[in-house]
């Protein structure tokens, strides 16, 4: 069966053995063709055929974890556990020896992938036998990553086999009492929101271990469990040995009366069923449930327009049904017939009520997706408009009108249309299949063949393009990635062009040339596939079938006219199901990421702002702040400063050093993992989001200019300032002359009808700054894409802009912050070095360091 779903045999050559415990062997094998087929993934496994001791002839199958595959030497390994007595696998490897065959077959093989979004931890819970599948999964985890591995001992030497080794995971041992519940009662009574599980202990256990995570508030998709062996049987399928196929070379295998607690045990097969199930409050705020809590309040209208929908389909139906039945009458007595006239007539009253109630069906989805997606759409722009500003830096804007439009438009269909035509798509031509079974069995029988044939035509194609597909994935992020790049640096790149052999276009080449090398062969199935399930097959074949059935009077006649007017079609129609089902599992994917969007942490508001002091200047000051974007790779570390009203401080370092981070925490774009940041005593994160960004003002390296008016871009803090105080701070920010000169003045359009230059925006962006009147201000190297007379220009501009205030600047060319009041050197989030320039150029240290290097390119030019 599996070879005629595309399975490949491949033959395994023992190469060397090696005992890792007494009852724990590691076998390494030749595997000259099993490279060809799809890549080897983090606890890809095989099923490996052995002989059965107990019955000569037959060979008994399991599945195993592939360890340590090289590519380069054709070589991987497996590792067994064996007891006494040992089922059939175990027997195997106990007596394997270097030269030893054995025929595997990846097909259907999986592996892990970690889950996305990425969970909080992973629970990995097994014993002995799974352990090869669990250390290829400790070894493909991120060092980052929380993990609790419980495993059960069955022997005393189970301890004795090593487990990968993790930087965060626990490894607990748990004695087998005989009891399957003890695995489960193992697992602790805690709080496991968010964490993954993989269970793969013996069949009792793994059950009792299901019930507890249901318990404990895991939802059916964070679970993978499979038995990996079943106490007192050997676990596996068997096939009787083909004459004529070289038998697997053994040494002399011992038939043992028994199987024991781990015989055969499988080393790695894959995970399969999830979890029973899980409770709706235990699982509430599961971040792998956020596409089902917003579709939540939909699934029951979803269910009934589904139910309505078959009814629907039925009845549109049922027109055809009645003319098939006119037309047979007409054929058996002729006009004179009786009830034509009624079939007629109740044909189009059918006819007619069928579309009306489709167009009321539709119609009500409409005004249902009207609601909801209102609803949807004003709930993401509300969320991203209290998401901390450090979220929108970390994440492109495609990511955002991705959530906002594109996902948002995939809901639509889901909501509109998915449902309604996945259930026509299979109810109207299963309808038409047990209609037409009652007319004929035989020659309805004969309309199911090209379905199967397509089956396993499709199954072979997948088996044969797997080996791609992780290739497709990689090709298609990077030529996504290459093409914001080349849109974005396309002036350069049209400057530098090296024709079709570089850059994006050779990378099209190249994607090409992977496209037709992994389609091309599958161009002959593809064709085979198309014609199996055309109508004019199934015609073709209800002809051929059907023809010789009238002939020979097992059918009448009329009777073959049900199948030419309703059959031809039958096959096309169910495989529509398939591909509306995929545009289901799209929409899905797209409500599961505006869920996420919805659940993305805010920064918490204060339930009683504080007000600062009235005061006409602003210190600020940082009291031990310690942060790090993970938690547990700090970037920040006991930083203490303080800055003074109507003083410059400039923060430079190396990269890295964390400048910015430093200065967009000031900004609150995140939160402090240590410590506090004060604004005259009072705590960023006591101020009220309006009063923050009242006082703290932000000018950013890369200029962000809205498409409109010049006046608007300038007015943004104050959409109500009048004409006369943007000119003022156009004028201070010397931006005015360049504004007089375009087309609209202050009412042009940027983007439409006029371009600014990069120190032109940055100077418009420091006018912006002027007209906030913020007394907390950070400059993120603002004249960092400034030619040299733009650069005096924004220079002059920025001196305006800094008088009496409390000014943050990040610099990484020194040159330009020689007169600040003061200059903080970070170096790995640590102050090294603080004080002028003077005196910081006058020590050894960091600083001098990078005066010095950075002068170096000027002095070899010059």
């Amino acid at each position: 069966m599996m070879k005629t779903f595309g399975a490949v045999e491949h033959t395994l050559t023992v190469a060397a053995v090696d005992d890792v415990t007494p009852h724990y062997r590691r076998i390494t094998f030749d595997a000259p063709t099993l490279f060809d087929g799809q890549p080897i993934e983090p606890a890809s496994w095989v099923r490996l055929w052995v002989p059965d001791p107990r019955r000569p002839g037959r060979e008994h199958q399991r599945g195993y974890t592939l360890l340590d595959p090289d590519p380069e030497t054709r070589r991987v390994s497996i590792e067994f556990l064996i007891h006494e007595p040992a089922g059939p696998a175990s027997a195997w490897a106990a007596q394997a020896g270097t030269g030893d065959t054995v025929q595997v077959t990846r097909w259907a093989s999986g592996h892990f992938a970690p889950p996305d979004p990425a969970p909080d931890g992973y629970l990995l819970v097994g014993d002995a036998a799974s352990l090869p599948g669990i250390n290829a999964i400790l070894a493909a985890l991120p060092d980052t990553a929380e993990v609790r591995v419980h495993l059960e001992r069955h022997h005393e030497h189970d301890t004795l086999i090593p487990v990968t080794p993790h930087p965060r995971a626990t490894v607990t041992w748990q004695p087998a009492t005989g009891d399957p519940a003890a695995l489960a009662d193992a697992i602790e009574e805690r709080d496991w929101s968010n964490w993954y599980a993989w269970v793969t202990a013996e069949s009792a256990a793994t059950k009792h271990v299901r019930a507890r995570l249901k318990d404990l508030g895991f939802p059916r998709g964070d679970v993978k469990a499979r038995a990996y062996w079943i106490r007192g049987q050997a676990m596996g399928t068997g096939r009787d040995h083909t004459p004529g196929e070289e038998t697997p070379t053994t040494g002399t295998t011992r038939n043992h009366p028994a199987t024991p607690t781990a015989a055969g045990a499988s080393a790695g097969a894959p995970a399969g069923r999830a979890g029973s199930g899980v409770g709706a409050a235990a699982s509430a705020g599961w971040r792998s449930r956020a596409g089902a809590r917003l579709l939540a309040p939909l699934r029951g209208r979803l269910l009934l327009a589904g139910a309505f929908q078959a009814v629907v389909s039925l009845v549109q139906l049922a027109p055809y049904l009645l003319l098939v039945e006119l037309c047979r009458r007409l054929l058996t007595a002729g006009p004179q017939a009786e009830g034509l006239a009624g079939l007629g007539v109740g044909a189009l009253a059918l006819m007619g009520g069928g579309a009306a109630l489709a167009g009321l069906l539709v119609a009500a989805m409409h005004v249902l997706d009207a609601r909801f997606g209102h609803r949807v759409r004003a709930d993401v722009v509300g969320k991203l408009a209290r998401l901390p500003l450090g979220w929108f830096t970390e994440r492109s804007s495609g990511r955002v009108k991705q959530a906002v439009q594109d996902d948002a438009e995939s809901v639509h269909y889901l909501v509109t249309h998915a449902v309604l035509d996945v259930v026509a798509a299979l109810v109207a031509p299963l309808a038409v299949l047990v209609y037409l079974f009652t007319v004929s069995p035989a020659l309805a029988a004969v309309l199911l063949a090209p379905l199967l044939a397509y089956l396993v035509m499709s199954a072979r194609m997948v088996q044969a393009s797997a080996a791609e597909l992780a290739g497709f994935t990689v090709w298609e992020r990077r030529v996504g990635a290459e093409a914001v790049s080349y849109v974005d640096g396309l002036t350069v790149v049209r400057a530098y062009d090296a024709g079709p052999a570089g850059g994006f276009r050779a990378l099209l080449g190249e994607r090409a040339r992977f496209l037709e090398r992994w389609q091309r062969p599958l161009v002959r199935r593809r064709t085979a596939v198309d014609l199996v399930t055309r109508p004019l097959t199934s015609l073709l074949l209800i002809v051929v079938a059907g023809a010789p059935m009238a002939a020979g009077g097992l059918l009448a006649t009329a009777d073959l006219l049900p199948f030419l007017l309703l059959g031809a079609t039958f096959g096309s129609q169910l495989l529509a199901a398939a591909f509306g089902l995929g545009s289901v599992r799209d929409a899905l994917a797209a409500a599961r990421r505006i869920g996420l969007l919805l659940v993305e942490p805010e920064l918490p508001e204060p339930r009683l702002p504080r007000p600062l002091p009235g005061a006409a200047g602003r210190t600020v000051r940082f009291e031990g702040v310690g942060f790090g974007y993970d938690a547990r790779r700090p970037v920040l570390s006991g930083v203490d400063l303080e800055f003074a009203p109507g003083t410059v401080t400039a923060l430079v370092g190396p990269s890295g050093a964390g400048k910015s981070t430093l200065a967009a925490l000031l900004a609150r774009f995140h939160d402090v993992g240590a410590g506090r940041i004060t604004v005259d005593g009072v705590d960023l994160r006591e101020l009220s989001q309006a009063e923050l960004h009242r006082t703290v003002g932000f000018v950013f390296q890369d200029v962000s200019l809205l498409r409109a008016s010049v006046h608007d871009n300038i007015a943004l803090a104050r959409p109500d300032a009048s004409r006369e105080e943007v000119e003022r701070v156009a004028r201070a920010a010397h931006v005015h002359d360049r504004i007089a000169r375009l087309p609209d003045g202050y009412d042009t359009v940027l983007g439409e009808r006029a371009r600014l230059s990069g120190g032109e925006a940055q100077r418009l962006t420091i006018a912006r700054a002027l007209l906030a009147d913020a007394p907390v201000l950070v400059l993120d190297e603002a004249t960092a894409f400034a030619d040299p007379e733009s650069e005096h220009l924004v220079q002059r501009a920025i001196s305006e802009l800094v008088a009496g205030r409390t000014v943050v600047v990040i610099a990484h060319r020194l040159h330009t912050i020689t007169g600040a009041d003061a200059i903080v050197v970070l170096d790995g989030g640590r102050v090294v070095q603080r004080g002028t320039h003077e005196t910081l150029l006058a020590a050894p240290g960091l600083y001098r360091d990078l005066w010095q290097a950075a002068a170096a390119p000027l002095e070899t030019l010059t």
